[in-house]
C-alpha cells in the first residue's frame, strides 16, 4: 500500500477512509490486508483501486484534484456495478463466463511478468540467438518462382517430370511447359535457408540458379502445394545485431513463455466433468481413474 497515497487521501476525505468488514457483499477481489477508502452500498473501493487508476491515467501523488475526480469514478462505476448486481445481470451465464475470463487473463498476464521480471532475457542470450540464426541461413539468399498445384500429389508429380535424375537447372522453357497445368505464383521475396522447411535446406546449399527443388511447399493459404524453383541468388549479409536485438528478445520472450505454459499444462491435473458434446443437462462422467 502506498501510505502517502493514504495520508493525503485521510486529508481529503477524512470520513471515507475505514477498514470495514471483509465479510461483507462484493468484496471477491479484495485481500484483507487491503486498505477500504469507501463503501458504495456495502461494497468497497480500495486504495489499490485508486492506485491502479493513477497508474493508467499517468496522475501523480501530488495531483489530489485529479485524485479527487479518480475517486470520484471509482464511486460512480461501483454504483452502476451495484445496480448490474441487483438487476440480476451478474448472474447471467454469458456475462459471467466473460468476467472469469478477463480474470484469467490478467492473472496470465501478471504470471507471465513476474516470469520475466525473475529471468529478464540477458544480451548473452541475445547475443547467442543471433548467432544461431545466422548459422541457420547459410550463405546466400534465394528468391522463388513457384507454381501452385491443389494437392501435394500434383505438384511432386510435377517435380518428377521435370527432375532429368541429373540435377541440372531448368530452364525457362521447360520450366513454362512443364508447370502449364499448375497456377502461376508471385516470385517469393528474398528468404534465406532458416525461412524454408527443414527437408528442402540440405540441397540449398549447392543449388544453382533455375534449379527446382526437390520437394512441393505449403502454400501460404495452407490449401495448395507449390512447386519452386530458384530464380535468384545472391550472398547473405546479415544485418546487424543491434537492428535486430528487439526482435530476437520479443522471440525469446515467446518462446521462454511458451515453454512455461506447456510445462504447466503436463503438470495440471485435468479432470473432464462430462464430455464436449454432451448435452446442457448430462451429467458430470466419472473422472479418469
Amino acid at each position: 500500500m502506498n501510505y502517502k497515497i493514504l495520508i493525503i487521501l485521510v486529508f481529503m476525505f477524512p470520513l471515507l477512509v475505514a477498514c470495514g468488514d471483509q465479510g461483507s457483499s462484493g468484496r471477491t477481489l479484495i485481500h484483507p490486508d487491503d486498505t477500504v477508502l469507501l463503501e458504495v452500498d456495502g461494497a468497497p473501493v480500495t486504495v489499490a483501486m485508486l492506485e491502479f487508476m493513477m497508474d493508467n491515467r499517468g496522475i501523480g501523488e501530488d495531483d489530489r484534484a485529479a485524485m479527487q475526480a479518480l475517486l470520484d469514478e471509482l464511486v460512480r462505476l461501483q454504483v452502476v456495478a451495484n445496480a448490474a448486481k441487483a438487476s440480476g445481470l451478474a448472474d447471467q451465464p454469458r456475462l459471467r463466463a466473460s468476467r472469469a475470463i478477463r480474470d484469467l487473463e490478467a492473472l496470465q498476464m501478471a504470471y507471465f511478468d513476474a516470469l520475466y521480471r525473475r529471468d529478464p532475457i540477458t544480451d548473452e542470450a541475445i547475443e547467442q540467438a543471433y548467432q544461431s540464426q545466422i548459422k541457420r541461413s547459410g550463405d546466400y539468399q534465394y528468391r522463388l518462382e513457384t507454381v501452385a498445384f491443389a494437392s501435394q500429389q500434383a505438384a511432386m508429380a510435377t517435380i518428377v517430370e521435370l527432375s532429368s535424375g541429373d540435377g541440372a537447372p531448368i530452364n525457362d522453357e521447360v520450366w513454362a511447359q512443364a508447370v502449364e497445368s499448375g497456377q502461376s505464383s508471385p516470385d517469393t521475396d528474398w528468404v534465406d535457408r532458416s525461412q524454408l522447411p527443414d527437408r528442402v535446406r540440405p540441397e540449398l546449399a549447392q543449388a544453382p540458379v533455375n534449379h527446382v527443388l526437390s520437394l512441393p511447399l505449403p502454400a501460404p493459404d495452407g490449401e495448395r502445394w507449390l512447386v519452386a524453383r530458384i530464380s535468384d541468388r545472391r550472398a547473405f549479409e546479415a544485418p546487424p545485431l543491434d537492428q535486430l536485438r528487439e526482435g530476437i528478445a520479443r522471440s525469446l520472450v515467446r518462446q521462454r513463455i511458451n515453454a512455461e505454459v506447456d510445462a504447466l499444462y503436463d503438470e495440471a491435473d485435468i479432470v473432464p466433468m462430462r464430455p464436449a458434446s454432451a448435452p446442457a443437462g448430462a451429467t458430470a462422467a466419472e473422472p479418469s481413474p
